[in-house]
C-alpha cells in the first residue's frame, strides 16, 4: 500500500520560501506605556501607513484596513485634518508577499515483493539432485521521490504605533504578521490579530500614578 510520508524536501524554492506555511505566523508583539491613559485618550487619527519595500500603495491600503478594526478599541476616529485630537496612529507595512507556489520533492515509501529461493535435494531419476526452489517471498520498502507542487499563502506584516499629540510621547505600538489566501484577506488578519492583541493589553493595563486622572 503507498501512503505519503509527512517528510518534504525543498527542490526549488517558491519566492515564500519553505518555512512559510498556512498558520505559522508568530502571535502579535504590543507594547503599551506606563503613562497610558485610555480616559486622555478619545480621539485618535490615522495617519498614511508607510509602503513595503517595492509595494507602492501597500501602506495606503494597511492603513485603510487598520482603521476598521480600531474601533473595536473604542477610540473616535477623526479626519487627518482635524487639529484637535488626542493621539495619531502611524504605521508600516514591513512585509507583503502575494501566494506563490513551489516544488517539493515528497517521500513516498513502496513495498517492493521479492521471491525468496534456497537450494533443495530432490530424489530424480537419476539419483539426488540440487535444485534451485522458491520457498517463499520477502517485502522490502523504499523510499521514492516524487516532485509535487504546493501553493503557499500570501502574508503581510504589519508594524502600528499611537504618540501623544501633546508631546509626542509613544503610548503604545504593535506588530505582527498573518497568511491569507490571498492579499487582502492576509492584510485583514494582520490587522485584527494585532487590534485584537492591543485590546486584551489594554483592558489590563493600569495608568502610573504620576498620570492619573485627579477629580
Amino acid at each position: 500500500m503507498r501512503k505519503i510520508a509527512s517528510r518534504r524536501l525543498a527542490f526549488g524554492v517558491g519566492s515564500l520560501g519553505v518555512a512559510i506555511l498556512w498558520g505559522c505566523a508568530a502571535p502579535a508583539v504590543v507594547f503599551v506605556s506606563p503613562d497610558y491613559n485610555a480616559q486622555q485618550i478619545k480621539r485618535v487619527t490615522v495617519q498614511g501607513f508607510s509602503d513595503a519595500p517595492g509595494q507602492q500603495g501597500s501602506g495606503a491600503m494597511m492603513s485603510d484596513v487598520f482603521e476598521k478594526y480600531l474601533f473595536s478599541l473604542h477610540y473616535e476616529i477623526v479626519d487627518p485634518n482635524q487639529v484637535q485630537v488626542d493621539a495619531v496612529i502611524t504605521g508600516s507595512v514591513s512585509e507583503l508577499t502575494d501566494t506563490s507556489e513551489q516544488t517539493v520533492l515528497v517521500d513516498i515509501p513502496q513495498e517492493v515483493t521479492t521471491p525468496v529461493y534456497q537450494d533443495v535435494v530432490v530424489q530424480g531419476r537419476h539419483g539426488l539432485r540440487t535444485v534451485n526452489e522458491q520457498i517463499g517471498s520477502q517485502t522490502v520498502e523504499t523510499d521514492q521521490s516524487v516532485p509535487e507542487t504546493e501553493t503557499l499563502p500570501a502574508r503581510v506584516g504589519l508594524s502600528v504605533r499611537m504618540v501623544s499629540a501633546k508631546n509626542g510621547e509613544l503610548l503604545w505600538s504593535g506588530s505582527g504578521s498573518a497568511d491569507g489566501m490571498d492579499i487582502s484577506s492576509a492584510a485583514e488578519a494582520v490587522a485584527s490579530k494585532v487590534t485584537s492583541a492591543l485590546k486584551k493589553e489594554l483592558a489590563s493595563h493600569k495608568p502610573s500614578s504620576s498620570n492619573m486622572v485627579k477629580p
